[in-house]
């Protein structure tokens, strides 16, 4: 392990400012991996698709959990355990998906451990074969995890002249409805022991005939899930983080990236994936790599950078140009974590997957900052406004969720940035106020401030204050005792009543422009279902496709999975709020519920819960899928709006009819008048 590494375990060791440290590289390297007999490795490989007629569908991820380690978890640990990793394997199957085979899943022997002995001579029958086996072979391995043999294919025995096997080991049943099968472990291994910072590691150990991982090994320490302090949002986003390497991020597997954009029914592998600039800077030169990168900093085609490391490439993205990324090496919290648009261009360019480019991915850290931007050089300049100079101040994270320490790593080389407290710096979440003037909520935010009710002159730090967004990247504060004040982006501010000035953020905070007015009196936060009380109620999702298809069950799941996805992405909320309470019909409907936010980190700045909830019951979404062409997505169920619009409506036919009623009176009343008068004028003539 790199002296960088080891560093920044001690740091984390001594100052818990990480949430985990990723060992992917070191543990593959102790992985053996077996790939198909007929795939030999080679610098270029030209091979033919397979099933080159068949849809991209959904990546189906299976975990299978060793027999009797849940005995190191209380069962409500174990629960949590594999909750999180059904979630993470959900979460896997919206974002990728693949060319699936026929039949169950069988993973390979490795030949050079069960023979002894392979048949050389060309003019032999069964050249190539195995000629005797090796007594010692006890089955295949995945880490040090035993796979079962009802998991892998039979091997056979050939005698040197004759057309049957001397030995034969039937194939085992294999693995149905599975494209990727994750062997789940619960130990406290000797990594685990030495480092713990370390929640979980990974590693694949099977490929197939086109190099993509179809097996691989997480390890949970145990003793960190029962510290108590790593709860479920901590536990998915390592899981995810580690089972993403096994699934192709990984410097080991770069060599094995294919490129099957080529016309016609042929793919090749890429030339070189990662190379050093001119800078000394390590990156992944891959096209749907580099149009992100480019796009994400404001420039033209750029290779994504990868953490730099004296002996060998590395398989995370650099912390000092893309913190917030879910393969940064040191992951920050949860909620400040999420996958990024350049992390799922990787596996776009990987080959062997189709890649679900409408899920909600991120990257504010670094957004238009140039191609200097997160170089050792330059990351002293305040210019950016990412990075930060004097050691200790407490200042606020970029994303401005939370306040946050200067301080570096091993990581940065030396480039400072805010990195969430600890403790107490959630701004929010409901606690005790630290300042008197400070409010947290789950609509505050992080300000750099020196506001003052006293003449007292007070150092610019970070401070938590209400917001509420008014447009994109505008939006007003509010302090505790003040009105609601605008804060235009990057300018400072005065606040009527208070000493002092405040900096509005530029580029952070109402980036979606989904968040509710907040009321002027702040009380306990809301549930996201009393926010919505029609969606916990339930809501009738209509959807519309222009075309046949065959429908299976797995079809409705994977449809209803991305309708989700589409939904809480044009909410404004995470995909986590929200779930299908019923199957999808034959007439392509369920019902929407929203869901306890317990297990969901806090919305990203500007894309808190809105009523774009009831303006999709108004509008319809149409949307381009990549497996069902053009759906169409309608809430005919009445909302909070369609209520008041059907009271409306029905308090207008009442308005109508009552004044077609009054009309009719006041007809009938001169008709009445006009009939007396002309009697009287009768009666009267002599």
């Amino acid at each position: 392990m790199s002296s960088a590494v080891i560093s920044t375990l001690y740091l984390c060791l001594m100052v818990q400012l990480c949430t985990s440290v990723c060992l992917h590289d070191s543990v593959q390297r102790d992985t053996h991996v077996v790939s198909p007999p007929a795939v030999i490795p080679q610098t270029t490989r030209i091979f033919r698709r397979s099933t080159t007629w068949a849809p991209h569908l959904p990546l189906r991820v299976t975990p299978w959990y060793l027999p009797g380690e849940s005995a190191l978890l209380t069962p409500s640990q174990n629960t949590q355990l594999q909750s999180a990793v059904r979630e993470v394997t959900k979460i896997i199957s919206n974002m990728l998906s693949v060319h699936r085979t026929e039949g169950p899943l069988l993973l390979n022997r490795d030949m050079n451990k069960y023979c002894r002995s392979v048949w050389g001579d060309p003019s032999l029958l069964n050249y190539k074969r195995c000629g005797s086996r090796d007594i010692s072979y006890h089955g295949e391995r995945c880490l040090d995890v035993v796979i079962p043999d009802s998991h892998l294919h039979g091997y056979e025995v050939w005698p040197m002249i004759g057309t049957e096997p001397n030995h034969v080991t039937l194939d085992g049943v294999g693995v149905p409805n599975t494209d990727f099968m994750l062997y789940v472990r619960v130990a406290q291994t000797e990594k685990c022991a030495l480092q713990p910072s370390v929640m979980a590691y990974a590693s694949y150990c099977q490929l197939d005939h086109s190099g993509r991982p179809v097996a691989g090994v997480i390890v949970f320490c145990p003793k960190r899930l029962r510290d108590g302090v790593y709860q479920h949002g901590h536990i998915v986003q390592v899981c995810l983080h580690e089972i993403l390497h096994a699934l192709g991020f990984s410097s080991s597997l770069f060599d094995h990236w294919i490129d099957c954009s080529f016309s016609g029914h042929m793919c090749s592998s890429r030339s070189r994936v990662a190379n050093t600039d001119e800078r000394g800077q390590l990156r992944i030169y891959t096209p749907n790599v580099m149009q992100r990168m480019g796009e994400h900093l404001g420039v033209g085609s750029v290779g994504a950078p990868l953490e730099n490391q004296e002996k060998a490439t590395s398989s995370h993205w650099e912390s000092r140009i893309m913190q917030g990324s879910i393969l940064t090496a040191s992951l920050s919290p949860p909620h400040l974590t999420s996958l990024d648009p350049i992390t799922l261009a990787a596996f776009q360019d990987m080959g062997w997957y189709g890649v679900n480019t409408s899920v909600n991915t991120r990257l504010v850290w670094g957004k238009g900052a140039g191609i200097n931007f997160g170089l050792p050089s330059t990351c002293q300049e305040r210019l950016s406004g990412f990075f930060c100079k004097d050691e200790g101040n407490i200042g606020c994270h970029h994303l401005h969720l939370d306040k946050g320490n200067c301080s570096t790593d091993a990581f940065m080389e030396g480039c400072r940035i805010y990195k969430p407290l600890l403790h107490g710096g959630e701004c929010w979440l409901k606690q005790e106020n630290h300042e008197s003037d400070e409010i947290y909520h789950s609509q505050s935010r992080c300000f750099f401030s020196n506001l003052t009710k006293t003449m007292k002159n007070e150092k610019v730090k970070g401070r938590c204050y209400l917001h509420r967004c008014l447009a994109p990247n505008y939006f007003q504060i509010k302090v505790q005792g003040s009105e609601w004040t605008d804060c235009p982006a990057g300018e400072w501010i005065e606040v009527k009543g208070f000493e002092g000035v405040l900096r509005c953020p530029d580029g952070r905070l109402c980036l979606g422009f989904d968040q509710p007015p907040v009321p002027t009196s702040v009380s306990t936060t809301a549930p996201f279902y009393s926010i919505f009380p029609q969606i916990s109620a339930g809501i009738k999702v209509q959807l519309t496709i222009p075309q046949n298809l065959k429908w299976t069950a797995e079809k409705n799941k994977l449809l209803t999975e991305e309708v989700l996805g589409v939904i809480a992405e044009h909410a404004g909320v995470q995909r986590c709020f929200l779930y299908a309470s019923t199957e999808l019909d034959k007439d392509l409907s369920f019902v929407l519920m929203a869901g306890e936010p317990n297990n969901c980190p806090p919305n990203p700045p500007g894309s808190s819960p809105h009523s774009t909830f009831m303006n999709l019951i108004d509008y319809p979404i149409t949307y381009e899928s990549p497996h069902f062409s053009t759906v169409t997505i309608r809430l005919p169920f009445p909302g909070p709006r369609n209520v008041l619009s059907q009271v409306g409506l029905i308090l207008g036919c009442f308005g109508v009819a009552f004044c077609a009623i009054l009309i009719l009176v006041v007809c009938w009343c001169k008709h009445r008048a006009r009939t007396l008068q002309v009697r009287d004028i009768y009666h009267s003539q002599p």
